[in-house]
C-alpha cells in the first residue's frame, strides 16, 4: 500500500482506528483519532482526522449506536471549529437523537461559517416547520430550490410537496435526496476539472471531502478508487470499488476497477471471477471482453512456456531410448 503522509505519523494511524470502529470498539477508535489528532496543528492532518471521526460515526450510527455517532461528531467540531462540515454533521447526529435545541445552534454554527450551505440550510427549515413555523420554512425552501442543480431539482419539488402536507419525514428524505444528488454530481465534476489541470492532490482532496457528506454516492467510491487503483495503493482501491458495488451491485465499471485490483493483487482467479460476471449481464461489453481477452491470450502463452519447459531435449529423448 502506497503510504500518504500528512502529519507526523503515517495516515495508517487513522485506518487503524477506523478498522477498530468496524469491529465495534467505537470509543477506543475515537478516543485514538483524538490522540494521533493532536501531535500536530496542520490543517491538513486535522482534516484527515475529522474525515475518520466522520467514518466512525457512520459506522456507530449503522450499527444503532447513536450516543457514539454524536460523540464522533462532537470530537470532529472540537478538533476542527472552523469547518462548516463538522457542525452540519454534529447537528445531523443531534437530529437522530431529537435534540433539536442543540442541533439547532450547531446548524448555526455551520451557517456562520459558510453562510450559503444549502444542506445546513435546508435542515434548519425543516426544524422551523416542526417547531410551527411551516409558513417560514417552505418560504426559505423555495428560495433555495432555485440553488438545487437540475438533477436533484424532481425530488426538491417533492419534498415541497410533503412539507405542505406537513409531512416531516418525508419532506426530508426527498430534500436530502435532492442534495445528495446535486452535490456529489458537483464534486465529481471539480474532480475531473482538477485532474485535467494536473491537480492530483486537490482532485483526491475533492473526493475525500465530498465522501465525507455523500458515503452513499457510488460514483465518488469508484473514482477514489481509481486514483487509489493509480497509485498503487491496492488494498485502498480494494475496498473503495467493493463499496461502490454494495451500494450499486450493477455498476459494471466499478467491478471491472476491482476485476483489475484483484489481478494486481495477485489474485487472477477472482479477477476473472468479476469480468464473467459483468460478461453475464452485457455479453457485448467491450472492456470485459478486452480483459478476459488479453487474460486468454497470457493463459496461452503460459501453457506453450509450460510444454516447452517440459518436452525433454535431444538427449535426454536417446537416453531414454
Amino acid at each position: 500500500m502506497s503510504p500518504r503522509p500528512l502529519g507526523p505519523e503515517s495516515s495508517s494511524d487513522f485506518e487503524s482506528f477506523v478498522a477498530r470502529a468496524r469491529d465495534g470498539e467505537f470509543d477506543a477508535a475515537i478516543e485514538g483519532v483524538v490522540s494521533v489528532a493532536g501531535q500536530s496543528a496542520h490543517r491538513e492532518w486535522r482534516a484527515r482526522a475529522v474525515d475518520a471521526l466522520a467514518r466512525i460515526g457512520r459506522l456507530a450510527e449503522a450499527g444503532g449506536d447513536l450516543e457514539r455517532s454524536e460523540r464522533a461528531a462532537h470530537e470532529a467540531a472540537r478538533l476542527a471549529p472552523g469547518f462548516a462540515d463538522v457542525h452540519y454533521r454534529l447537528a445531523c447526529a443531534r437530529l437522530a437523537m431529537q435534540r433539536r435545541t442543540e442541533a439547532r445552534r450547531d446548524l448555526e454554527n455551520a451557517l456562520r461559517i459558510h453562510p450559503r450551505y444549502v444542506a445546513a440550510r435546508v435542515e434548519l427549515a425543516l426544524l422551523d416547520a416542526r417547531e410551527g413555523m411551516l409558513g417560514e420554512a417552505l418560504g426559505m425552501l423555495r428560495q433555495l430550490s432555485g440553488e438545487v442543480r437540475e438533477e436533484g431539482a424532481t425530488s426538491f419539488g417533492r419534498g415541497l410537496a410533503s412539507l405542505e402536507q406537513a409531512d416531516w419525514d418525508e419532506a426530508g428524505a426527498h430534500f436530502r435526496q435532492a442534495l445528495s444528488l446535486g452535490d456529489a454530481n458537483l464534486a465529481v465534476q471539480e474532480f475531473h476539472t482538477r485532474r485535467e489541470r494536473g491537480d492530483r492532490p486537490g482532485a483526491r482532496r475533492v473526493l475525500v471531502e465530498a465522501l465525507g457528506i455523500h458515503d452513499g454516492f457510488a460514483d465518488l467510491h469508484c473514482l477514489l478508487g481509481t486514483v487509489e487503483l493509480e497509485e498503487g495503493a491496492f488494498d485502498d482501491a480494494l475496498a473503495s470499488f467493493c463499496r461502490a458495488l454494495e451500494l450499486q451491485p450493477d455498476y459494471h465499471a466499478a467491478r471491472l476497477q476491482l476485476a483489475r485490483t484483484l489481478e494486481s493483487l495477485g489474485d487472477p482467479v477472482q479477477a476473472e471471477e468479476q469480468a464473467a460476471l459483468v460478461l453475464e449481464v452485457d455479453p457485448r461489453h467491450p472492456q470485459a471482453l478486452e480483459l478476459c481477452e488479453r487474460w486468454t491470450r497470457l493463459h496461452r502463452k503460459r501453457n506453450a512456456a509450460g510444454t516447452v519447459l517440459a518436452r525433454p531435449s535431444a538427449g535426454e529423448e536417446s537416453e531414454t531410448a
